[in-house]
């Protein structure tokens, strides 16, 4: 479908589905996405591999359509946050694009990921022995190195007799060793490139030793951005192929990357055009507060909306207007409307995005619910429709 100049599609999973009941979408620029991973690639080296992040379902905007536009932008392989995200990627009929899964699992999840061809992370010695005992062919395979993160993979101390062992075990092979170093100021970066460098030894130990895996991977958004420097085939860049700031505000200059996720819009299903009224008969919470109409959309908590934190407001644009809102409950939010001419049902409203010289940004959305950008993202995950969005004029 051609809208504005803009080519639109819809994901099609039943929870994606346009609701007219409940006029609530999320609109995603895939313009934003390929130039992101272009801009990327001109961050690490010729021949560096990037194996794009789509953990979360991608950041919530929509996992399959986002790992098939990654794979037309020259990425080898997709990496899961989950085998979740694997199989909505495969139920979407992707059965030849190469899926990781980095999160976690329990032994005996692991014949699910055999079923889907999906490589599952070796953690610990159990996983690797149920790979072992369940595969019926050599079965493709990463292995995550705790380099000080404190979280899921082999300790660097014992990583390298765990490899060597992992690497003898029948229908085993190593398609990568992998650790993840995420940080968000100068002082992280210094204690990622010491760790960074030990992972490197680790890696060159390895190769002595016989076993070099095709993907080497240390950094992730933040490595690149501060050019951490690795042995490493692979970068897994996450946050930064989105558009959202892995670093904080003022550690590095602004490169250029584009927010992926443009807008949240709802419509206004009922207007109050009286709700200044301060009669007796007509009086009602909102009176003292207001100067004219007040309107309501279905946007809610049960959509990912929050009440902003004490003392902050937060709002919506509505016929390029900046409005506040007033009230935010479990299925809708209130709208001041004492400023918009004319307010009709059926009207757009902008929760996040641009409309004339008005804009809400993701920072600002996050800073009023006091939560991290991710956290706003993750709570709308699969609660309205995801609409893709291209302008032709830049294929």
């Amino acid at each position: 479908m051609i809208t504005h100049g803009y080519t639109e599609t819809m994901a099609t999973s039943k929870s994606h589905r346009l609701d007219l009941t409940r006029p609530n979408w999320i609109e995603v620029d895939l313009n934003a996405l390929d130039h992101n991973y272009r801009l990327l690639k001109t961050l690490v080296a010729p021949g560096i591999r990037i194996h794009p992040s789509v953990k979360s379902a991608a950041y919530g905007l929509g996992v399959a359509e986002i790992a098939r536009r990654f794979v037309e932008l020259g990425a080898e392989t997709i990496a899961c946050g989950s085998l979740t995200d694997a199989e909505a990627i495969r139920e979407a009929g992707d059965t030849n694009i190469d899926l990781m899964v980095f999160g976690g699992t329990l032994p005996s999840g692991i014949p699910r990921f055999l079923d889907l061809n999906v490589m599952p992370t070796v953690h610990n010695s159990e996983i690797a022995e149920a790979v072992s005992s369940l595969a019926k062919t050599p079965q493709r395979v990463y292995v995550k190195v705790d380099a000080g993160w404190g979280r899921l993979g082999f300790p660097l101390k014992t990583a390298e007799g765990a490899i060597v062992r992992i690497a003898s075990m029948p229908n085993i092979v190593i398609e990568g060793i992998y650790t993840h170093l995420p940080f968000t100021d100068l002082a992280g970066a210094t204690w990622a490139q010491e760790r960074t460098i030990l992972f490197n030894a680790l890696i060159d130990r390895l190769k002595k030793r016989g076993i070099e895996a095709p993907v080497t991977q240390a950094r992730s958004s933040s490595g690149v951005l501060l050019g951490i420097k690795d042995e490493c085939t692979t970068v897994c860049p996450g946050s930064i192929l989105y558009g959202k700031p892995s670093l904080a505000e003022g550690v590095i200059e602004d490169l250029g990357f584009e927010p992926v996720l443009s807008s949240i819009r709802s419509r206004l299903v009922h207007i109050s055009p009286n709700a200044s009224d301060k009669s007796s008969a007509g009086f009602s919470r909102f009176a003292e507060r207001v100067a004219g109409a007040t309107g309501v959309i279905p946007f809610g908590r049960k959509d990912g909306n929050r009440t902003p934190r004490p003392g902050l407001t937060s709002y919506a644009i509505l016929k390029g207007i900046k409005v506040p809102i007033l009230s935010i409950s479990s299925e809708l939010s209130v709208l001041d409307l004492s400023s918009v001419p004319n307010p009709r049902v059926g009207d757009e409203v902008l929760l996040l995005g641009r409309a004339g010289t008005e804009e809400i940004t993701l920072a600002e959305l996050a800073s009023n619910q006091d939560a991290g950008m991710n956290d706003v993202l993750l709570m709308m995950r699969d609660r309205m429709p995801v609409i893709f969005r291209q302008n032709p004029a830049t294929e």
